[in-house]
């Protein structure tokens, strides 16, 4: 009954913006501002509410500066200034990459997030090399490789796949040509040709996958349709093509273009 009576203690906690994302003693809250006249206000008064309902409710913050910290996302070519905002008496640090789930998030969204997955699943790839080197099948390497290294190059791929640039999603491949050159030893030729003998796909394949089965998942979902437009209208007339969702508004920079939600809009209205 613990895990249920803490869920219910923090129920109404932040339901008073709507830029709030919390995950059991987990909250997150932000606000967009103008570039040209930030306005941090209404985002320090969240945290002063958020303060007293603490207080109300006898629960502590973690002001740790690892656990409770600012992040500032700005992708203007002119200096903005930066938030600086308290939870009480205590102030917190502006970083510029924090782990929220799981996932690195940085202020330039997923850079620091490849790095760490490809710092990780290369150590992990240690453990074929020790497999391969005791006479392990290559059938049985490619269990170990789809059971232990690749959900780290995976998780929580819908956030942030669609978003990569092509040097990040260079870098995730490459993880997996190395996984593929252990794997097969001398019988090794060419990353094409591995991919087929071990009936794996490429990184970019798995990620669009899951993006279009997180998507439609969001798009049956009696809880969170919200996350995508409205169902286009139906046409008047027989057309070519028909949207399932209302396009969105076209995005004024490619990082928008490339997110997660308009991307997924584009696949569904694709298929």
């Amino acid at each position: 009954m613990g895990p249920l009576c803490f869920l219910i203690l923090i129920n109404d906690a932040l339901t008073d913006t709507p830029h709030r994302w919390k995950y059991v003693d987990d909250s997150t809250v932000g606000i967009p501002i103008n570039t040209r006249q930030p306005d941090y206000s209404p985002l320090q008064s969240t945290l002063d509410r958020l303060k007293k309902w603490t207080e109300e409710n006898k629960v502590t913050i973690n002001h740790n500066h690892t656990k409770t910290v600012v992040m500032h996302f700005c992708t203007s070519s002119q200096a903005v200034a930066r938030p600086q905002l308290s939870v009480g008496a205590h102030p917190l640090q502006l970083v510029q990459s924090t782990r929220l789930l799981g996932v690195t998030v940085d202020d330039r969204l997923w850079k620091q997030h490849v790095i760490n997955i490809v710092r990780t699943a290369s150590y992990k790839l240690y453990m074929l090399l020790r497999l391969k080197s005791l006479g392990t099948p290559a059938k049985e390497l490619r269990e170990v490789y789809t059971a232990f290294i690749l959900p780290t190059l995976m998780y929580a791929s819908p956030a942030w796949s669609s978003s990569l640039t092509l040097t990040q999603q260079q870098q995730l491949e490459r993880t997996q040509k190395r996984a593929c050159k252990f794997i097969l030893g001398p019988a090794y030729d060419g990353y094409d040709n591995a991919l087929t003998t071990l009936s794996l796909p490429r990184l970019s394949e798995r990620h669009r996958e899951a993006l279009g089965k997180f998507g439609r998942g969001l798009l049956y979902h009696p809880r969170h349709r919200h996350f995508l437009p409205p169902d286009a209208s139906p046409p008047r007339c027989a057309t070519r093509h028909i949207n399932k969702l209302v396009p969105i508004r076209a995005p004024t920079t490619d990082q928008y273009k490339n997110s997660a939600i308009p991307s997924i809009v584009h696949m569904i209205n694709s298929v």
